[in-house]
């Protein structure tokens, strides 16, 4: 394989250390003058409204309900612009579904989404998964390759899952059906996300979801000819949509952040996708 051509950005931050924040602000300068004309953060919030309704949630009971948890744990309401729309749909599914008994995250990181979750489902069981110390991935990823940094994030990662309703369970997740039983009524995937990583949590968590529950899934992106790094791809939404065309399943997209920055860009839009699993007959 040929190496990738060298760009600016690669120079930058060889010889500017700290460069990252002004080359963000470069590539949205130049998205804007290419793409911001049309772009509008209140048409893509009252778009999310919608999307969230034709889903047959509540938004706006959702909201008031998020609100609250936030206002606990962040000292501020949900903003649509910086905020994981995610946190959103799950305090709707709480408020639809108060009955919901077990809940399944693939993907724990930092546990700031599991403290939320343990708090939008008090009397649920929430399992996370994440991976062991043993697994080279971990340590390799989101800059936790230097001791100090890890001890920070372990810290940071413990005291968010301090819940007693928060079951923590450290294993690959492609051991995943070996290691946990189901059903559950909601899973959330937010492992790896590229092939073939979330290819089998995906069909994991459709595997461990009860019928008429949900799978959940972050960073989907529709285009093709988006993102590729070693965090984000197209490749979730080609195998939730691989499921969508051979079970029936009706596929909800739902715009993950509604500022310019995050979706001003066709090509790297990313969505929160759910799928209702279907009643066995």
């Amino acid at each position: 394989m040929l190496p990738r051509p060298l760009v600016v950005d690669d120079v930058m931050e060889k010889n500017m250390p700290g460069s990252g924040r002004l080359i963000r602000k470069v590539r949205e300068a130049l998205a804007r003058l290419r793409h911001g004309t049309a772009f509008s953060q209140q048409a893509e919030e009252a778009a999310v409204h919608a999307a969230i309704g034709a889903a047959g949630l509540d938004c706006a009971a959702g909201l008031q309900i998020l609100n609250n948890v936030l206002r606990e744990t962040h000292g501020r309401p949900f903003d649509f612009g910086k905020d994981s729309v995610h946190w959103l749909v799950f305090a709707c599914l709480s408020d639809a579904f108060p009955q919901t008994a077990r809940v399944l995250e693939i993907g724990t990181f930092d546990g700031q989404f599991t403290s939320i979750l343990a708090r939008l489902f008090p009397a649920a069981e929430i399992t996370t998964v994440d991976l062991p110390e043993s697994d080279p991935i971990l340590r390799s990823t989101y800059k936790r390759e230097v001791d100090e940094a890890y001890r920070s994030f372990v810290a940071r990662r413990d005291a968010n899952l301090a819940s007693p309703n928060i079951r923590f369970r450290q294993f690959n997740s492609a051991f995943l059906l070996d290691r946990v039983r189901g059903p559950f009524d909601l899973v959330w995937v937010d492992g790896g996300h590229l092939y073939p990583e979330v290819a089998w949590d995906l069909a994991a968590a459709h595997h461990l979801c009860r019928d008429g529950g949900r799978v959940l899934c972050d960073d989907v992106i529709p285009a093709l000819d988006g993102p590729r790094t070693a965090y984000v791809s197209p490749d979730s939404y080609q195998v939730l949509d691989y499921f969508a065309q051979r079970t029936g399943e009706t596929l909800h997209l739902f715009l993950k952040r509604c500022a310019f920055k995050h979706a001003g860009v066709p090509s790297k839009r990313k969505y929160i996708a759910m799928m209702r699993r279907k009643v066995t007959e």
